[in-house]
Order: structure tokens, then sequence, then C-alpha cells
């Protein structure tokens, strides 16, 4: 039995910014698995009549913590080694190395017994132990070789408070992980990454509304593109994501389509080799190709359109598809509409297409404002003027081509 000591003290670690609840904390152990190359992580646990805990632990079938790394792993803080590992960044979620310390949210000790592949093959396995009184201090012991195993990590939790089995088999719980997992899990569900609790597959497809493949060739280049529409917010969203070999992040990109409230939940993932060297550079200066590439090159500038393009015409359809609907029933309940139905059909339809041009000029909550507006626009269309909506509307907003055409054909069947 061997101790080791990291480069911090306990107190510094606690007052590091700690996962503040057990989901977060219990998630940093499931990203760690996954950031080890894992495509199972089982979240296990026992419990009496009472839901006290008895068992609880968290495995992976990742590629194990090589001892011979451990002081670069274990021993460093906020310089995880991890953080130049070839997985994939943006998953990267413990790459300060403050990940392993989550326990101390509701356990006082932490156990991992993890087996790796040495240079020869031959399966090594060791355990290694922190207590929560004493966190800059790992124990290593059990040192065995092993046969007929595989790779991979147990991490199991002792002497556990504020935490039961009700907690862990909750609906809350599991909405919780197929919002912080959802987008990973469905981009490698080719390699059939899955969490399971007790034994039971995670269901994260309901949090995914819409998806969409594209696929462009731009130049030299060939990209995928990715389109997810989720029904709710989740981990990571509104962003390009850019990945290059084996779906390391190279760059991501905000989309400019995050400010319109409209519950447009979406993230779009490119894989391209394209990215496999590039990287964003502060100033918009091109570099030598043999240096890599950054955001100035054509073939960048091209797809980004391409992209707005995508995203633009995703979210029209979703705001035509379903927003708009949801809108108009929202302000008949609220009585926002005339009277008089046939007047109120055509002033719907005006509504919609204005919602779907631009959808920030009725989001008012204030029903007296929303009635104002309405009513204007239903004395332009009774006194057969509607067709000065069209400019009242890009006095504030600027149309497309089609969207004018849209609004213009309503207004003329109004």
């Amino acid at each position: 039995m061997n101790k080791h000591t990291s480069k911090i003290t306990t107190k510094s670690i606690e007052q590091s910014g700690l996962p503040s609840n057990y989901k977060k904390a219990l998630s940093e152990y499931i990203w760690n698995g996954f950031d080890a190359g894992a495509t199972r992580i089982h979240i296990d646990f026992e419990a009496n009549e009472l839901g006290h805990l008895g068992s609880f632990s968290i495995s992976d079938n990742g590629a194990g913590i090589d001892i011979e790394t451990i002081d670069d792993t274990f021993g460093n803080f906020l310089d995880s080694h991890k953080r130049d590992s070839a997985n994939r960044d943006f998953y990267q979620r413990g790459r300060k190395g403050k990940g392993r310390y989550a326990f101390s949210t509701f356990a006082n000790s932490c156990t991992w017994v993890t087996t790796f592949s040495g240079p020869d093959g031959t399966l090594l396995r060791y355990t290694i132990v922190i207590n929560k009184g004493d966190l800059q201090d790992f124990i290593i012991a059990d040192r065995s070789i092993v046969k007929k195993s595989s790779t991979g990590t147990v991490v199991s939790f002792q002497n556990i408070f504020d935490l039961s089995a009700n907690l862990l088999s909750g609906k809350e719980f599991e909405d919780y992980l197929s919002s912080e997992f959802g987008w990973f899990l469905f981009l490698n569900r080719e390699r059939e990454s899955k969490i399971f609790i007790n034994g039971v597959e995670l269901l994260y497809e309901n949090i995914i509304d819409d998806t969409e493949e594209v696929r462009y060739q731009i130049g030299d280049y060939h990209f995928k593109a990715i389109f997810i529409r989720w029904s709710e917010k989740i981990g990571d969203r509104y962003y390009f994501y850019f990945l290059g070999k084996n779906q390391k992040e190279a760059a991501r990109k905000h989309t400019s389509f995050n400010n319109k409230a409209i519950d447009f939940h979406h993230s779009v993932y490119v894989e391209s080799p394209f990215f496999d060297n590039f990287h964003e550079t502060i100033d918009e200066h091109p570099v030598l190709e043999f240096s890599g590439k950054n955001q100035t090159h054509p073939s960048y500038k091209s797809l980004l359109r391409a992209l707005n393009a995508l995203v633009s015409s995703k979210e029209k359809q979703f705001i035509r598809g379903i927003q708009a609907d949801k809108l108009i029933e929202e302000y008949q309940g609220r009585g926002i509409f005339p009277g008089s139905q046939q007047k109120a059909d055509g002033l719907e339809n005006v509504v919609k297409e204005i919602y779907c041009a631009e959808p920030r000029i009725l989001q008012s909550s204030n029903t007296q404002q929303i009635k104002t507006l309405v009513g204007l626009l239903n004395v332009l269309l009774v006194t057969d003027n509607g067709r000065h909506i069209v400019e009242v509307i890009e006095s504030v907003s600027v149309l497309q081509d089609d969207e004018r055409e849209r609004l213009r054909e309503v207004f003329n069947k109004s």
C-alpha cells in the first residue's frame, strides 16, 4: 500500500468549485468513463426498504487508469492529464481534474478498482482510495496481474449521506442524465454508447424532436453535418461543433439563432478531415497552409453560410409547423382576436405569417399590448390597407424575399 499526495491541500480542493449536488457530481464520473473511451456506463446500487444505500458504484469498460501516469492523473489538480488526450475535448468535462473529488458531495470515501493494459499487453489491476477528510492524499493498493478480464474502472462510494435509492431511481435523475448525455449518446449511437441504471438502459430519445444529416462538398473537402433539435434545454446547446479525426473538437461557434426565445433548442455537429489541423486565431488573418487552417479559410466561410441556411430553414419549419399554431391557440384562449370568426380567420393567418417572419414582434406577455397590436393589424386588413403591414414590419426587422411574398399573399387572400 502506497500513499501519494497531490499538489494541493484539502481546503483548496473544497474551495475550487466542486459540484453543488449529487446529479452534477455523478455526471463527473460518467464523463470520466466516456473520456477513457468507454461505450458502456453502469450505475448500480442496492438499498433497504427505507432507501438507504448499502452499495453504490459506477463502472465503465474504458481503458482504465495507467499506473505509470498516476501522478499525472491523480497527482495534479486543475491541470488534468486528459487535456492532451486524443479523445473528444467537447465532452471531456473533467479536464481540470476536479471530477475525482466530486464524491465528497454525498460520500465520505471513494474507491477506484481499475484495470488497464500494460506495455506488453498484460492486464494489470490495482485500487485507489481517497477519503473526504484527506482529499489531497490518495492510496494505491492491491496491485495484481489479471487474466480473462477486460479493461475498465469501477468507482464505488462508501459512507454515503444525503443520497438515497429514491433519488437515483426517480424520473428527475433520469431526465437529468438524458439532458446531460443525450447528445453524446446520439452522436455515438453507432459505437453503441449506452448508460444503464441497475441494468436498465437510459432512454434519451425523448429529448430529441428532430434530426437531419446533410453532406456538403466544398472545394476539396467533404463535410457531414448533423442537425439536432432538442425538446428541451440541454447541457450543450446553440453551437456549431466542428470535429476532426476521432470526432475531436477543433472549434465551436455560436449559431445566430439564439435570441428569439421560441424554444428552438438546437445543435449542429460537423465532421470532416478539414478540421484535423484547424485552429481558430484571435486575429482574422490567413495562416500559411503548412501550419494548418483557421477561420479565414474560404471553405470554412462557405461551410458557415451553408450551415446558417440549414438552421434557418429548420427554424422556419419549426415555427411554422409547431410554434405558430401554439401562438394562435394561446391568443384564442386570451381573447386576443375579435369576435367575428370570419374576420378572425384572416387575421389569424396574418398573425401566423408575421410570427414566422419575426417572432419577437409578437412575444409580449402583456395582453393589452398584444390586443392593441392585433387590433391595429385588423384595422389595416378591414380597410384594405394590409399591404402597409409589410412596410411596418420592415421598419423594425429585415424580411427575406420569401417571407415578404408569403405575407403579401396572405394579405391578398384576407
